[in-house]
């Protein structure tokens, strides 16, 4: 008995493993890169081409600001104006932003001395970024994002092609150490597989995504979905800003920006593990069925499998291992390497997959226990921040 449920259980990992991997092959088709669509010296037409206001927002970002900043000057598009949104800094992240304003005649401050009530920080220093912005196209970043020259004129060029009302770029991620860069692998396969964010580029789907590294909205767009107020207790902002686009029927694409966006995500493991503190219980709706089933399903899926080539043997064996592999050549695919380093890191799938469920229920039982979570140094009360789970429909 127990030896027809191992494989059973087999093969219902084994397939789901494959259907997991063929539908990884269509997102990779589906997902254009910005760099092989768009020419560097893409043409902006014969009208003057619309003015785009990049909007970075910062909190204590001494360290980074200021080249994440500077890239942003380099660009090449003829109609670009930087808006920096000093958050409450107790570094020295306004005083740079000061230098370069006055430096750069292109480039706005806006200190924020304090906190409304019922906005997280980010968010507010989001919108009050976009409130002094004049641009008919608005980019929100990050302020340890740094572009290629060529970025914004490509994207620009490629909203205007598609006639699109949203755009965001997936960065490159800079990861220094071997576990922090297997588990940002494995966290970019599990987004791409159970996010589906590929969806985003079919018109027909509701399914949408947001990137925070690059999020192009039009203003007409940004301003009909209710701008950040709509989202203003959302610790994954990001990503609910796409999806309230395209669940409010706007035209959304997500596109690869390897080579022209990137980003320094953590820089150990540890900082990882404790990023997620602020946002995966509000990415899973503050919801303890949801965090369960999760957390169960990559043990049993992602974890089990490695287990049971210990116990098994036979076709049972055959099909966990073959699992096994399926789930390996999605991890590569989905991050668009291969090569040793790539077989170097997926030897630490299982323990990877082990350290993200920890991270996820690790940040689900900090907030209950905290009644909230802390971020950019003020704490938001669960009771606040469950008010706005959900999406329109």
């Amino acid at each position: 008995m127990q030896s027809l449920l191992l494989f059973g259980l087999a093969i219902l990992l084994f397939g789901a493993s494959l259907a997991k991997l063929l539908e990884g092959l269509y997102a990779i088709r589906a997902v254009p890169s910005l760099a092989h669509e768009v020419p560097p010296n893409a043409s902006l037409g014969p009208n003057p081409p619309p003015r785009v206001s990049a909007i970075v927002p910062a909190c204590n970002e001494a360290r980074s600001i200021e080249s994440a900043v500077r890239s942003l000057i380099r660009q090449d598009y003829p109609n670009l104006e930087v808006v920096l949104v000093n958050d409450r800094s107790t570094d020295g992240t306004g005083a740079i932003m000061d230098r370069l304003a006055r430096e750069f005649p292109q480039v706005t401050v806006v200190h924020i001395d304090r906190l409304p009530a019922g906005w997280l920080g980010k968010n507010h220093a989001l919108w009050v970024g976009a409130r002094h912005a004049s641009g008919e196209i608005l980019l929100f970043t990050d302020a340890d994002v740094h572009y290629d020259p060529t970025t914004v004129r490509r994207a620009v060029a490629f909203m205007e092609q598609r006639r699109l009302d949203h755009l965001t770029l997936a960065p490159d991620l800079t990861v220094r150490g071997y576990w922090l860069e297997a588990w940002v692998g494995f966290f970019v396969m599990a987004f791409l597989a159970y996010k589906t964010p590929y969806r985003a580029n079919d018109p027909r789907s509701k399914v949408g995504t947001g990137i925070g590294a690059f999020n192009m909205i039009r203003r007409t767009a940004y301003e009909a979905i209710g701008t950040h107020r709509a989202i203003s207790l959302r610790p994954d902002d990001d990503l609910r800003l796409g999806q309230r686009l395209k669940r409010m029927g706007h035209s959304s694409h997500v596109a690869m920006g390897r080579g022209l966006v990137s980003v320094e995500w953590y820089t150990s493991l540890r900082e990882a593990i404790r990023g997620l503190e602020k946002n995966a219980f509000a990415g899973l709706e503050y919801n303890l069925g949801t965090v369960f089933a999760s957390v169960v399903g990559i043990l049993a899926i992602m974890v089990w499998p490695y287990v049971a080539l210990f116990l098994t043997e036979g076709w049972t064996l055959g099909l966990y291992a073959g699992a096994i592999l399926l789930q390996l050549a999605l991890y590569v695919l989905a991050n668009g390497a291969g090569g040793p380093r790539m077989c170097q890191l997926a030897l630490a799938y299982p323990v990877a997959a082990l350290l993200f469920a920890y991270a996820i229920a690790r940040a689900t039982y900090l907030t209950l226990r905290r009644g909230g979570i802390a971020w950019r140094g003020t704490f938001y009360p669960l009771a606040l921040l469950r008010s706005q789970s959900g999406l329109p429909d």
